[in-house]
């Protein structure tokens, strides 16, 4: 009987020291889950900051892209006046040009027939129908000269 009873004894210090045991790994493992339970909210919190920089930065890089587009839209509408202004001087100039070509060939023709005038035509004072429409129009060829004249001086 007293053996059992030693045996009981130590059988109850043995429980007794393997619950202490098992209370001190279980104490050690809730700090342990308390610990990463704070690391994983430090994470969380860190990703949530992450995640509202990320769009911030998104945000930015939207506005960058938006100005960026806004100011290549602002170059090519000014291109595209450019070319309008470009476009119409040279349709100015072409017709100006036709106009001074008429009336180098107009005043070809007049000098041309005021050549073949014979001696009586210029004792009697008798001029070629070509240069009575010279004179008729002398101001409005005057005036065709000098504007493509002024033109020509805007490019120089």
């Amino acid at each position: 009987m007293k053996n059992k009873k030693i045996d009981t004894d130590f059988d109850k210090k043995n429980a007794e020291s393997v619950i202490e045991e098992l209370e001190k790994v279980l104490s050690k493992r809730e700090d342990t889950i308390k610990h990463l339970k704070e690391e994983l909210a430090d994470s969380m919190i860190r990703i949530r900051d992450m995640i509202e920089k990320n769009r911030a930065l998104e945000v930015r890089i939207n506005k960058y892209e938006l100005q960026d587009v806004s100011m290549k839209i602002g170059k090519f509408e000014e291109l595209k006046q450019n070319y309008k202004k470009l476009d119409h001087r040279t349709q100015v100039t072409k017709k100006q040009l036709d106009d001074i070509r008429k009336y180098s060939q107009f005043t070809e023709t007049v000098i041309t027939d005021l050549e073949k005038r014979g001696f009586i035509d210029l004792i009697l004072r008798r001029y070629p129908e070509s240069y009575q429409e010279y004179k008729a129009k002398e101001e409005e060829w005057i005036k065709l000269v000098l504007n493509f004249y002024f033109s020509c001086l805007r490019f120089f």
